[in-house]
């Protein structure tokens, strides 16, 4: 027992030696005193054992986290030694690393100026086309094919003596004198172009079309169109090469969305005197929204044979979009060819400087024509006409009317011949799509079907198409029986009715299917200063016999374009 533990037992016996009942309580406090203390000691003990090893742990974790410092310290040094040397070594390389990164910077420019050069080509409208990176040079590839089949209608044919039927004046050997008794049924192609066209540098356009097909026979290839046109002065535009200027409405319509399988006479006829595919010429052209003008000068057409001096001819036409709302279009116009000079035959041909006014009755497969003035010697010659036409939504009208007149060449008493004709059309798209606007052209353009054609449900769009043309190429042509006056023009009064069925299956194709009342009224030609237009023997008819005639005929055109 500790010190003071015995001197308390001690004190308790002197306490009950002195009182031996106060001593035993006294022994009894003083004994659960002890007990409580010694409790007391216990506990405190314990809490210092408890509070020594606490200190002891604290003490190893503090020396734990002190050396863990200390490698991390040793650590970092290693490191920052570490990217010393290799910022040495950085340093050291430094010359080599400057000029490998300017060989990589040139590279990525030019790596860049190629991607800028890196032309660009698109399939758009079933057309293909190759376009600079910049947008402002193109070439894109045009293709436009018509074949055609036809059967003529006709009575059958007698010999010459008998069947005066008659198409263009000529002598033997001319097909036309006796092929207008039996038109050919058969087929051929009427277009078969292919060609590109494009843009030099934003402001000059240009096209290239050669065309492989014609009336009647296909080949030799020959220049359609070739030009080149200045665009900068916008609106206005300056073109010079071989193309079709703008010589009327049914003109400025290009050939793959005409209503009918060809243009009406009248307005055929007057595109050939200063226009037509493939006429070389120059040209200033001015195109707004709502305005379209032209005047161009014109020469011969690449088809023309060699001759002595060349046609001079000014051509021009001017059209307005009077009304226009997305239902419908309304459109005035007026258009007119002046010849300045006609072609120079040579001293050796009669007439010298000649004109002639003819055309086939609005169908090609069989090259026949039935109306014709003949050759006039001419100083001058002229056409003029105005034009009108309307479209309401899914309807269109569309009529011209021409006047034509010639000025004989001077040391002639003969009157100046004069001759007019026109035509009138309509059609109604029955899938209800409507004729778009052209106002490049002053025209109208096929409808772009809503649905086309598929297995699977599209229809493609079906037009409806009806017009009436005449073409009156008499000029005081005298009474039936008797010779021509000697002055008067019999080249003939050409009427036809045609309706028409258009199926549009896609924008890209086409097929139309037309029939004709074809109704000629024309007397033989002969005068007393030429008694044989036709030739010699029964190839001229009698003197003022008819020699047109009445027919039918049906034809049928598939096409396609890009």
């Amino acid at each position: 027992m500790t010190h003071t533990v015995r001197t308390l037992v001690l004190a308790a016996g002197i306490a009950l030696a002195i009182d031996p009942s106060q001593a035993a309580a006294r022994t009894r406090s003083v004994q659960g005193r002890l007990a409580t203390l010694e409790k007391a000691l216990k506990a405190q003990s314990k809490q210092l054992a408890l509070q020594r090893k606490l200190m002891a742990a604290q003490v190893t974790a503090q020396s734990n986290q002190l050396a863990l410092q200390q490698q991390l310290i040793i650590a970092q040094a290693a490191e920052l030694q570490k990217l010393h040397r290799q910022t040495d070594l950085v340093a050291a390389k430094a010359p080599e690393q400057d000029a490998q990164i300017l060989v990589l910077q040139d590279n990525a420019a030019q790596l860049k100026l190629k991607e800028q050069e890196r032309p660009r080509l698109a399939y758009s409208g079933g057309r293909a086309a190759i376009t600079s990176s910049d947008g402002r040079s193109s070439l894109g590839f045009r293709a436009l094919v018509q074949s055609e089949v036809a059967h003529y209608d006709q009575r059958s044919q007698g010999l010459p003596a008998v069947d005066f039927r008659r198409g263009s004046v000529g002598a033997a050997p001319n097909r036309e004198n006796l092929a207008a008794g039996d038109l050919s049924d058969g087929s051929y192609f009427r277009r078969a172009r292919l060609g590109f066209d494009g843009v030099f540098n934003r402001d000059f356009t240009y096209r290239f079309v050669a065309e492989f097909a014609g009336s009647g026979t296909e080949g030799p290839a020959r220049i359609n169109d070739a030009w080149v046109s200045y665009t900068g002065f916008a609106p206005f535009s300056l073109q010079a090469g071989a193309f079709s200027v703008a010589a009327n409405m049914e003109d400025g319509t290009l050939p793959e969305d005409t209503l009918f399988l060809e243009r009406a006479s009248a307005s055929e006829l007057s595109r050939s005197m200063g226009g037509a595919d493939g006429r070389f010429a120059v040209s200033i052209k001015g195109v707004t929204p709502r305005w379209m003008g032209s005047l161009a000068l014109t020469g011969r057409t690449v088809n023309d044979p060699e001759v002595f001096d060349s046609q001079a001819a000014v051509v021009g036409r001017l059209a307005h979009l009077l009304l226009t709302s997305d239902d419908y279009n309304v459109h005035v116009g007026a258009s007119g060819t002046y010849v300045l000079q006609p072609a120079d035959q040579g001293l050796g041909a009669a007439p010298r400087y000649g004109i002639r006014y003819r055309d086939r009755p609005e169908l090609r497969v069989d090259s026949t024509r039935l109306i014709d003035t003949g050759s006039i010697d001419a100083r001058h010659a002229y056409s003029a006409a105005v034009e009108f036409a309307a479209q309401y939504k899914s309807v269109l009208f569309q009529t011209e009317h021409f006047w034509y007149g010639i000025d004989r060449r001077g040391g002639t008493p003969l009157s100046d011949p004069e001759f007019q004709g026109g035509y009138a059309q309509a059609s109604w798209v029955i899938t209800g799509e409507p004729h778009r606007y052209n106002p490049a052209g002053g025209a109208f353009q096929a409808p772009r079907p809503y649905s086309p054609f598929s297995a699977s449900g599209g229809t493609g769009a079906w037009e409806l198409a009806a017009r009436y043309s005449e073409l009156d190429l008499n000029y005081r042509a005298g009474l039936a029986g008797q010779a021509a006056p000697a002055d008067g023009v019999r080249g003939g009064d050409q009427q036809i009715w045609t309706l028409g069925l258009n199926w549009y299956p896609t924008p890209n194709l086409r097929f139309l299917l037309d029939y004709m009342w074809v109704d000629v009224d024309r007397l033989n030609p002969a005068s007393p200063g030429n008694l044989t237009p036709f030739g010699a023997g029964a190839t001229t008819p009698p003197i003022g016999v008819q020699i047109g005639q009445k027919y039918n005929a049906v034809a049928f055109r598939s096409q396609f374009s890009f």
